[in-house]
Formats: structure tokens, sequence, C-alpha cells
């Protein structure tokens, strides 16, 4: 189709997907991994393992975690599991966050679906690819992590696991992973859009209806923390993830945990690692949905 001269140049670039609205935000491709890598680097990796470490009942407290870890592995302790299993997966797992939610919730309100509604089933949508895709990754970092004698990296842990259990046991828990992902960023998206309409309700008459830095990381923050109500499902993914001596499947793993909560109770099995799920949780949502939508703002104002 030719362009009328009066078509103005923006229309143009979102036609082509120039990364407008209506168009691909392909810069998000790159924000999306540099953030998540940066937050995994300044202490979101360990507080994931401290957190994957009481959830699948490796250590009975933080303290005790944190302890041995250090004790062991010294430095490196602060990245176990890290190299190279975390970092190969901070290089994609930021993409269905920024991208894919991006993405379908924009053309969700392009197709006439309220803007709140279409945040939550775009932050589902890319809750359930980010767990098909980290799920692998993610077994690798959590045999290593809930292994009490396995190093830093310990490949040669790695590759006796998949030599005992076949190839299939990389992708051990991906079923669960997708449900669990897909509800806890759906509940991320919701509580942080509750937070944002909390502050923006708070601007006075004449000031622009935009968040601060500081707004933003609060909302991420808040949206982190209200997500810890799906604490059942993580726990049963990291349950399904941990080094076993015998391989379990998924609704075994259940049957277990569900015996286990009879004799101590359901919320000291099903939530225990809560306080630092909501910890780790609020800390990646204020990297991601805070900072990482911040720095893409910012990037569309200087273009």
């Amino acid at each position: 189709a030719i362009l009328r001269k009066d078509t103005p140049r923006s229309s143009h670039s979102k036609a082509m997907g120039g990364g407008g609205e209506g168009g691909l935000q392909w810069e998000k491709l790159v924000i999306g991994p540099v953030t998540t890598v940066g937050e995994m680097m300044m202490g979101g990796h360990w507080l994931e393992m401290l957190k994957v470490q009481r959830q699948a009942g490796t250590y009975p407290s933080y303290l005790a975690a944190a302890k041995h870890m250090w004790g062991e592995l010294g430095m490196a302790g602060f990245y176990k599991g890290f190299w190279p299993w975390g970092f190969a997966q901070g290089c994609y797992k930021g993409l269905p966050v920024l991208f894919t939610q991006g993405e379908v919730k924009d053309r969700l309100i392009s197709a006439g679906v309220d803007k709140s509604r279409a945040n939550i089933a775009a932050g589902i949508t890319a809750g359930m690819v980010q767990g098909a895709m980290i799920a692998p990754t993610q077994r690798l970092k959590t045999i290593v992590g809930t292994n009490k004698e396995a190093g830093a990296v310990s490949t040669d842990l790695i590759a006796k696991v998949i030599k005992d259990e076949g190839f299939s046991t990389v992708f051990k828990g991906t079923s669960v992973m997708v449900i669990r992902r897909g509800v806890d960023w759906g509940l991320r998206f919701y509580g942080k859009g509750l937070s944002d309409q909390f502050f923006l309700s708070q601007k006075r008459a004449g000031e622009p209806k935009k968040l601060s830095v500081a707004e933003s990381f609060m909302s991420g923050i808040f949206g982190g923390a209200f997500s810890g109500i799906n604490q059942p499902l993580d726990v049963w993914v990291a349950n399904c993830q941990k080094h076993r001596e015998k391989p379990l499947g998924a609704f075994g793993v259940l049957s277990e945990l569900v015996a286990e909560s009879r004799v101590k109770g359901f919320f000291a099995v099903f939530f225990r690692g809560i306080e630092m799920r909501i910890i780790h949780s609020s800390y990646h949502t204020a990297w991601m949905a805070g900072l990482g939508q911040y720095i893409y703002d910012v990037y569309k104002a200087l273009k």
C-alpha cells in the first residue's frame, strides 16, 4: 500500500512494527535480559536460592542455608547454581515479562479489552511462556542449590543426574512451572496495577499522570508481595525440581507434600519459605516491572 502524504511518519513506523504502540517493541528484547541479569547478580539469585532451599526442605532455616553455603564455598556460595545455568536463564528469562506481556497487552487493548483486564491476561500469558522457557535451567539450578555437597558450578553433578535419569530429567516440573508462573505473573501485574492506580489517584490537579521512579519501584514491590498468594504452587515446583536420590513424578511429589502436611500442618509445609518468597518476588518485580519499564519509557522518550 502507498502511504498518503498526510500520513504521519510515526504511523508508518507503528505499522512496520517499529516499537511504538501497536508495533513490536523490539527494544524490550535487549532491556529484558539486561535487567534480569542485573537483578540476579545484585542479590536476586542468592535470595532465590535461599527461598528454593527452604521450600524444598534442604535446610531447616535461612540462616543454616546461608552459613553452610558461605562456610563451604565462601564468596562463590553467593552464586551457587548461577554459573552457567542461572546466567543462561537470565539472558532470556525477562523476555516474556517485558516483551510478551507488552505485546499481548497492546493487542488486547486494541481489540477493545479493558486495560486492567488486558494487563492481567497479558501477565498470565507472559508467565506461562516464561514458565515453559525457564523450566529446564531452573531445574538445573535447583539440582545444584538443593544438594548440600554440590559446588558452586557442579557440572559433574548435572552430568551424573542426566546420565542416571536420562535427558528428560531436565524438563522435570515443567507442567507445574507453567501453571505456577502463569498464576504468579497474573497476580503480580494485578497487584502492580492496583498500586499504580493508587499512586496516580494521589496526583494533584495539573501534575502529569505518570509514575515517578520511586513509585514504579514501590508498585513493583507491592505486586511481587501480592503474588505470594500462590506459594503452595511454588513449593510444589521446588520439590519437583530438587535433587533426589530417586526420581519422583509431579503427582508423586504432591502426594508426598500432602502426607507431610498431615503431620506438620498445611502452612508449615505449603507455606515454608514464604518470607523469602515475598522478599525475592518484590525485589524481582521491582526490577522487571519497575526499573525495566522505566528504562524502556526513558528510551522511548529520547527517541
